[in-house]
């Protein structure tokens, strides 16, 4: 039942830890959710799904046929539980490919084919309970009582010898179905599940991670289920002292209107730059400008920054803060040409971040900057600070990961600034893949 596995992935990629630090991100979706249920239903028709073990009879399943009225599905929190799922009157029909092979000195094929199976009718009742198992993964448990699935009728029509005997036997069909999905459910999520990585590449010429584990329960009230993520960007292979990040506040949600709410933390931001001052030293290569444009290597050029290789370190992790003013950074680097003296600059700059489908943006406004060797009027030293700060920009152009799936982009971003950490509101979009997505056994 395809019908509430995109719900666990909202809330999955993921695993839990009992460190101390306050979330770097926080994750809230409510009950509009449903609405992206139905779009995530209708994006999985005619999609190819491969089942690549080779002991399975069935080698791949497409969805050729939905047909389902939105006021016939009913999605609902349960306070202090979970999910309920209720789904009537829901048509479909599946077209599965089997192939069966044996080995006896040689490989054998004993049966190859194609079964269109069909339901009609098709009502079900789930409610999914979510915890973490010991390893720390999201874990969903639905109990017996918990499941209840039937279809007023059931058909099979196949090619190939065993599809023929299949089916022959409607009555054993049906039983399957009513039966055994149900407790197929559980293990099939939960299989899902723990395959999900909790660790996101932000930058790979750095080897900067972002851990994406739970940091806490899931809480879940009657409009809404609340997720906190680690948010801890580090070095890969490298420890990180979470007790030297500035922790900031925890986000807060005091509102349900929207989809879905992320909220950011200034440990989120602090993590991240002081994983990008443990990264080391960088290089930027200065470029020699020609024409009107020259201009700008002789205001590097009088703060000691020639054209060529300037070697780049921050003299300490950046410090990030977030108020009701905005996000700030203050960010101190040495940089140094080749055959000139180090230059000393510290600078105080504004950001403000956008989403663009899953990834978090920050948008670099214009510093202000102190070069520490010599005084020199702001315009050069802001010329100065835009050629140093140019790599961050360039760092995200890809933007930060989100923990949202593949297919999900968020849509209609509003920001808001508190003291401490940002909460940013809007909508999900379901943008389906075009390629095959592959389901492991």
């Amino acid at each position: 039942m395809k019908s509430c596995v995109v719900i666990f992935f909202l809330v999955s990629l993921i695993s839990s830890d009992t460190a101390a630090p306050p979330p770097g991100i926080k994750v809230r979706i409510t009950e509009k959710v449903k609405d992206l249920g139905l779009m995530y239903l209708k994006g999985l028709v005619n999609r190819e799904f491969l089942i690549e073990n080779e002991d399975f009879l069935i080698k791949s399943v497409t969805l050729t046929k939905l047909q389902i009225d939105p006021a016939q599905v009913d999605f609902r929190f349960q306070d202090k539980i979970g999910l309920q799922f209720e789904i009537r009157d829901l048509n479909f029909a599946l077209q599965l490919q089997r192939e069966k092979n044996v080995q006896f000195f040689k490989k054998f094929k004993i049966d190859k084919g194609t079964t269109i199976f069909t339901g009609e009718g098709v009502r079900a009742m789930i409610l999914v309970r979510m915890n973490q198992n010991p390893k720390g993964h999201l874990n969903v448990e639905i109990g017996k009582e918990d499941c209840k699935i039937n279809a007023d009728s059931i058909r099979t029509k196949s090619t190939g010898f065993v599809g023929k005997v299949l089916d022959k036997f409607k009555s054993l069909t049906k039983h399957f179905f009513k039966k055994k999905i149900c407790p197929a459910l559980q293990p099939m999520i939960n299989d899902k599940l723990k395959d999900l990585s909790t660790m996101r590449t932000v930058h790979e010429g750095r080897q900067l991670d972002l851990d994406y584990s739970l940091s806490s329960d899931i809480a879940v009230t009657s409009r809404s289920l609340d997720m906190s993520f680690k948010g801890l960007m580090s070095v890969r292979g490298q420890a990180v002292d979470t007790d030297s990040i500035r922790p900031g506040k925890e986000p807060v949600f005091t509102e349900t209107n929207k989809m879905i709410y992320v909220g950011i933390s200034e440990f989120f931001f602090n993590g991240a730059a002081m994983a990008i001052y443990k990264s080391g030293p960088f290089e930027v290569n200065v470029p020699k400008l020609e024409g009107l444009k020259s201009v700008v290597n002789l205001l590097l050029g009088a703060v000691g920054i020639q054209p060529g290789l300037l070697k780049v370190k921050l003299t300490k992790a950046p410090i990030i803060q977030i108020s009701k003013a905005g996000l700030s950074a203050t960010v101190d680097i040495e940089t140094q040409s080749e055959g000139q003296q180090s230059v000393l600059v510290s600078c105080k700059l504004d950001m403000n971040v956008k989403f663009e489908a899953s990834r978090l943006i920050p948008v670099i406004k214009t510093p202000k900057c102190n070069v520490e060797t010599q005084k020199i009027i702001g315009k050069i030293v802001v010329g100065a600070a835009k050629a140093i700060l140019y790599f961050v920009d360039k760092w995200f152009d890809e933007g930060i990961p989100i923990p949202l799936p593949t297919d999900l982009s968020f849509i209609d971003a509003k920001t808001q600034f508190e003291e401490g950490y940002l909460v940013v509101g809007g909508s999900l979009n379901f943008i389906p893949l075009q390629s095959s997505s592959n389901a492991g056994g």
